[in-house]
């Protein structure tokens, strides 16, 4: 069944905009929007911009779904793009300004500088090494025998009530995973960096702050604070 079957229970969570990938044969990325629900679906919208100029304001912006589901279990609270590196991708943006109100022009960041976008991770064993909140030992290895097939060069961590999950993309295969206990369920996630690496910081309902590297999901800090019940 689609997930727009259950409009009546499911809801809107969590959006992400970012470049990614929306099939396994993409030879590029292209402008997306992520969507994660209330019962942990992920569904892939891409967005067709005009090109830049007097078309970019007289023309609408289509999108349309596409690209593979993804399920968790759980609703989904958070999602964010990697690159081949395991280097937290920046949000790409850029600022609007109405023209007939200002008149005098003021440069705007600039977005494709913010797009960062790595080479693909083939014949690159040595820049995913060198990330320090990593993979490490077989952790390695894996990543490296599945880029040699597939070519990844982005990695999207998907964080649900119930689960973790990180897919490489454009193959889509799932390189991690972490699967909180059925007595539980994440409370808060986020993906931060700390000592020059990437790492998911999460709050769990039984009162443990967990904080594990990217994109391996080792668990890097475990520290009981205080359980939901207790805040309440």
């Amino acid at each position: 069944m689609s997930s727009l079957d259950n409009i009546t229970t499911e809801s809107i969570q969590c959006l992400t905009f970012g470049d990614s990938y929306t099939k396994k044969s993409d030879p590029s990325n292209f402008p997306t929007l992520w969507i994660g629900t209330s019962v942990g679906s992920v569904l892939t919208i891409m967005i067709n911009l005009p090109p830049p100029g007097e078309a970019r304001t007289t023309q609408p912006v289509t999108v349309a779904p596409c690209g593979t589901i993804f399920r968790l279990k759980g609703g989904v609270l958070t999602m964010s793009f990697l690159d081949c590196n395991g280097a937290l991708i920046p949000y790409a943006y850029e600022a609007w300004r109405d023209e007939g109100r200002d008149k005098q022009k003021t440069p705007t960041k600039n977005s494709s500088g913010l797009n960062r976008m790595s080479p693909a991770l083939t014949g690159s064993s040595e820049s995913v090494s060198s990330n320090p909140g990593g993979v490490g030992g077989s952790g390695v290895a894996q990543l490296q025998q599945q880029s040699q097939v597939s070519c990844d060069r982005q990695f999207v961590t998907i964080v649900s009530e119930k689960q973790v999950r990180v897919v490489a993309l454009p193959s889509q295969n799932c390189v991690s995973k972490h699967v909180i206990p059925d007595a539980d369920f994440m409370v808060k996630s986020e993906v931060i960096s700390m000592k020059d690496s990437v790492c998911l910081a999460c709050y769990i309902s039984n009162g443990h702050i967990n904080i594990y590297s990217l994109p391996s999901l080792k668990v890097l800090v475990d520290v009981d604070f205080l359980a939901l019940s207790d805040l309440r």
